[in-house]
């Protein structure tokens, strides 16, 4: 009983905030298992350990790792009816950059998106744009991602070719089809009701930074960018507080913080789709 409390409390207040996401209680419930194995990351003058943990994604808000959720997670849908067909959605309500270019509370940043999923088995979906775990910057607050449980009325024809008619604000060409997600013309387009939601809460780990450091992609990158904020390494830039005018999405940031992070998520989400 206090679970659920939590969870419609925590609903009530991303929904304010973001108007994609339902509030109050929902008919079904979405369920997010990652299974990760152990693993030591030597960055930063450090070795960051990451333990073995197999652990489930099912209310709003849940604290994980970002090493911990790199890997494709199994999802199950609990309390639909014979013949019910859905959609699920991945979304990145946090992803900085200047004049939130990427994806913000209104507009996000697409991370998965299946369709016509059956018999409550999202294994059975077409997979239309596939699963790309979190990968947050150094030196910024964590970011949230967000699963959407969509009910659909009918099977749908989506490809990936198709999401830029949802995107027609983004101008990245790397995160065509996926920066500034118009979630609620996506829903209303294809006549879907959200009838679950689960979220998780992710901010930069070891893993994070080992990527940033030893891919190629990110050469650009040195250790001394990415370690910024952990002793023995310069300490993070200062964020600017937004005057409380503002209209932004997001507070604004100091644009040398905001354009290495916006770099850094690029290469980022590069690496991650390779």
């Amino acid at each position: 009983m206090l679970s659920s409390i939590t969870t419609i409390t925590a609903l009530i207040a991303l929904s304010n905030a973001h108007p994609w996401v339902p509030s109050g209680d929902l008919p079904m419930d979405l369920t997010v298992t990652f299974s990760a194995p152990e693993m030591v990351y030597s960055v930063c003058d450090r070795d960051f350990t990451q333990s073995a943990k197999n652990f489930s994604v099912a209310t709003a808000g849940v604290a994980v790792n970002p090493g911990q959720t790199a890997n494709d997670p199994t999802m199950t849908i609990t309390g639909a009816s014979p013949g019910d067909m859905f959609t699920i959605l991945m979304l990145d309500s946090d992803a900085p950059a200047p004049d939130n270019d990427v994806g913000g509370t209104l507009k996000p940043l697409l991370h998965m998106l299946i369709t016509n999923i059956t018999n409550a088995d999202p294994s059975t979906g077409t997979v239309v744009d596939p699963y790309v775990g979190p990968m947050p910057p150094p030196c910024q607050p964590a970011n949230t991602y967000h699963y959407l449980l969509l009910k659909q009325t009918a099977a749908l024809s989506l490809t990936f070719d198709d999401l830029p008619q949802y995107t027609p604000n983004c101008t990245l060409p790397v995160f065509a089809g996926k920066c500034l997600f118009e979630v609620t013309n996506f829903i209303s387009s294809n006549q879907l009701t959200t009838v679950g939601y689960a979220s998780m809460v992710a901010g930069a780990d070891g893993f994070v930074r080992y990527t940033q450091v030893n891919d190629p992609v990110l050469s650009w990158m040195t250790e001394a960018d990415t370690c910024k904020g952990i002793d023995g390494y310069d300490p993070c830039p200062t964020l600017a507080t937004a005057p409380p005018s503002s209209s932004s999405d997001n507070v604004k940031m100091s644009m040398t913080s905001v354009m290495a992070s916006a770099w850094c998520l690029i290469f980022s989400f590069i690496f991650a789709l390779n």
